[in-house]
């Protein structure tokens, strides 16, 4: 037959044949090996990553508590101990009313650091009055306009806690540095986004200068753990505004 006239010709195809399917082998060989390095890689990567925010994480955890012992020590100090010592040094000066309204001074500057450290009950009350009871207290010192619109949405506690203490920190730092003599707060609830506006008539302050230098690090830590868009405007003598903005889950 045919195929048996050329033994020579078969036998050469027979090892073409075999020499194919050994570099076929060895081709998917090389890319499975290759493929599981690539798995291996992306693994380690994704590990590192994972390493590295938590560290991250840690880190912005130690400097926001180190930043609350600073500001508990500073008010302790600067407020509650300077007062408490003049009443002491006027305490044969001043008559028992004149005493009596410094003590209730002192008083309330104690329960206002108490509520600034204190983290809130927030399974029993909204973002909106958790602000609101917040800016009551500070509306003794500074005209405040706050204003909400809000409608049946639900905000987790990571949330609430957050854009409070955000709040928080931007207040305390307008009435320190700002000699502001009106804050005007907004917040708008929807069911996609919460936004917040924080705007004062203080000074204001070059951002290429003093972006640093209002405590922007703890509101950059806070906005990143709820995946917070914000922005900080300010220039001199033209106050400074905050806006920040959560998309609802």
């Amino acid at each position: 037959m045919l195929q048996w006239e050329n033994p020579g010709l078969v036998v050469e195809w027979i090892w073409i044949g075999i020499g194919l399917f050994l570099l076929t082998t060895i081709l998917i060989t090389v890319l499975v090996v290759n493929y599981l390095k690539s798995i291996r890689k992306s693994r380690q990567k994704v590990m590192q990553l994972v390493r590295n925010t938590q560290t991250e994480c840690w880190e912005n955890t130690l400097h926001i508590q180190e930043k609350d012992r600073e500001r508990l020590a500073e008010e302790l100090h600067d407020n509650i101990i300077s007062n408490l010592n003049l009443i002491r040094l006027n305490i044969n000066h001043k008559n028992k009313d004149e005493l009596n309204l410094d003590l209730k001074q002192s008083m309330q500057l104690i329960r206002e650091l108490s509520h600034n450290l204190t983290p809130p009950d927030l399974g029993e009350i909204t973002l909106t009055d958790l602000i609101a009871d917040y800016l009551d207290q500070i509306s003794k010192t500074i005209e405040i306009d706050y204003r909400h619109r809000v409608t049946d949405a639900s905000i987790s506690s990571p949330v609430k806690l957050n854009m409070f203490r955000i709040v928080q920190e931007l207040v305390t730092n307008t009435l320190k540095h700002a000699n502001a003599t009106r804050i005007d707060v907004s917040l708008r609830i929807s069911l996609e986004y919460l936004m917040l506006t924080i705007e004062d008539n203080g000074n204001g302050f070059r951002q290429e200068n003093n972006y640093n230098g209002i405590g922007l690090r703890n509101i950059q830590s806070r906005a990143q753990k709820i995946s917070a868009a914000y922005k900080l405007k300010s220039k001199p003598e033209k106050g400074t505004k905050f806006i920040a903005c959560v998309v609802i889950e």
